[in-house]
């Protein structure tokens, strides 16, 4: 989902608004309702009908969303649209960071602080406001200045991973495609700064910094495959826990729940079963904001499966020894060897995540626990 290539994901998500989000769908007329999430929380949000890629993803970096929960029975069903929908939420979650930290890197710039001591009445910092039709404008009418800009800032880094002989060619495509989707989702008052200083003494050191943020957050996009691929291994599993034990309880301990999940009709009348008893499991993505009440959470982001089937004390024996060995697979051998479910897998698989993140700065922890609700679940959270 970097590419935005699918037009619509068939999914129908509560989606939970900050409130930005809230202050702008009021002034635009629409009818928001308080939610109940799967934690007990009640928040105002919406029902999406379906998820269209570019406007969810431009809603999420400008910090409208909050959280989205989709809940279901199962997700085998709807696995390639589940993946697709969280790699959009997690690399809209990436775009917003690298567009801040180019942005907080610039106010925070020498050629900035002079400009605001010589210029107290018209100072830049992160309250300024300028109209982005305006800037655009002026953008367009400066189009080949910015063109100069940018290509100052990607050349040496796109020569360095075409010379990259540790690379494979798709590989390569991926994270030059990458680095032009950073450089476009980047908020139109950073290159209004860059093309209006381009002739100040350190406006060649902040190219070269700007360079450096886009390299590391190139390399933190494997993040997002990463994050996907765990949370629907451990989504998987946390699926076929919950039909077992529906399907204990309504036909008796004694009942072959494996064939059960395993004949196609068997389980298409378990699913219906399962769909009118809302015995639902619930994925949710927590997004940070700045204008959220809790400070710190603004570079958080979590993913959650909550489980009313879960043996609360047991899974979290299993993650805590897991997380202690240290003991991990390749991604290749992993996924390969996996088809319906696997929660030691999935479980193994956390250290090499967690390596992961390691190599580019970023915090990753794992844990299991219960909700307000009283439901138990297992939280995946990256943070820079």
């Amino acid at each position: 989902m970097a590419s935005g290539k699918k037009t619509v994901i068939e999914l129908t998500p509560h989606v939970i608004l900050t409130n930005n989000g809230v202050g702008f769908f009021m002034d635009k007329g629409y009818k928001l309702s308080k939610i109940t999430m799967a934690d007990g929380s009640e928040q105002y949000g919406v029902k999406l009908a379906k998820v269209s890629p570019n406007s969810f993803q431009h809603m999420l970096r400008i910090g409208y969303l909050s959280r989205l929960e989709i809940a279901r029975p199962e997700f085998t069903s709807v696995r390639s649209d589940l993946m697709d929908l969280s790699k959009l939420i997690i690399f809209g979650f990436l775009y917003k960071q690298f567009d801040q930290a180019l942005f907080d890197m610039l106010i925070s710039s020498s050629m900035i602080k002079d400009w605001n001591r010589a210029n107290p009445g018209n100072i830049i910092d992160e309250k300024t406001k300028i109209n982005d039709a305006f800037l655009n404008d002026v953008l367009a009418q400066n189009a080949d200045q910015l063109k100069s800009i940018r290509k100052a800032i990607t050349a040496p880094l796109l020569e360095q991973i075409a010379t990259d002989t540790s690379l494979q060619a798709d590989e390569k495509n991926v994270m030059i495609f990458l680095a032009d989707r950073y450089l476009n989702h980047t908020r139109p008052f950073v290159w209004f700064i860059l093309t209006r200083f381009s002739s100040d003494i350190d406006h060649k050191e902040l190219i070269q910094r700007t360079r450096k943020h886009l390299d590391l957050y190139i390399r933190r996009s494997r993040i997002a495959d990463y994050l996907t691929l765990l949370l629907m291994e451990l989504a998987i599993s946390a699926e076929t826990l919950n039909m077992m034990s529906y399907a204990e309880r309504i036909y008796g301990e004694g009942t072959d729940t494996r064939q059960l999940l395993f004949d196609p009709a068997k389980r298409e009348a378990l699913m219906k079963a399962m769909e009118k008893s809302n015995t639902d499991l619930t994925i949710a993505w927590k997004i940070g904001n700045s204008s959220s009440s809790s400070i710190g959470t603004e570079k958080k982001l979590e993913l959650i499966i909550y489980n009313r089937e879960a043996e609360y004390l047991e899974l979290k024996e299993k993650v805590e020894e897991k997380m202690k060995s240290g003991s991990v697979v390749s991604l290749g051998q992993f996924y390969k060897g996996t088809s319906a479910g696997n929660a030691e897998m999935g479980l193994l698989y956390l250290g090499y995540l967690q390596d992961e993140c390691d190599k580019v700065g970023m915090r990753f922890s794992s844990r299991v626990g219960e909700a307000r609700s009283g439901v138990p679940s297992i939280t995946l959270t990256v943070q820079f």
